[in-house]
């Protein structure tokens, strides 16, 4: 297991100028960033094998979550807001709104090919296993095996 200890994001929608008769696309910033500090890491810490050939992926999204579940609840809360607490603690609480999980993993696997030392392209995942879950650390945990 391969722990990235940053707060997943999801891929982004190209942004476009125009300038006259020409159209520019590029990526926004923060995307940039986010993918440029996660293949930096992937660099600097991963030292597992190198995969070439099929491969399934375990991965798990810690989410960070609203106030409204991370916040402990009072003694007089509505035994609903408890019961969140509770399962936000115990790591069972889905997440159950955007961003969606096909583009957190877009994000991801772009970052991992960027590195060029986990595999060179994901077009070798032949198995994904995917989930998204609040978390009182957001974080990204994932598992790779040949197949």
């Amino acid at each position: 297991m391969f722990l990235i200890p940053f707060e997943p994001k999801p891929q982004s929608r190209p942004r476009a100028t125009i300038r006259g008769r020409h159209a520019t696309v590029y990526e926004d910033s923060k995307m940039m960033r986010w993918r440029k500090r996660v293949t930096d890491y992937i660099k600097e810490n991963y030292d597992g094998r190198y995969f070439d050939g099929a491969i399934r992926v375990k991965v798990t999204f810690y989410m960070k979550a609203p106030q409204n579940v991370s916040k402990k609840p009072s003694e007089r809360a509505k035994d609903k807001a408890k019961q969140l607490y509770s399962k936000y603690i115990s790591r069972l609480l889905w997440h159950e709104k955007k961003p969606d999980l096909d583009n957190l993993i877009k994000s991801l696997f772009d970052s991992i090919s960027k590195s060029e030392i986990v595999w060179s392209d994901d077009n070798i995942v032949c198995d994904l296993r995917a989930k998204k879950i609040y978390s009182p650390n957001p974080r990204i945990e994932i598992e790779i095996e040949e197949l």
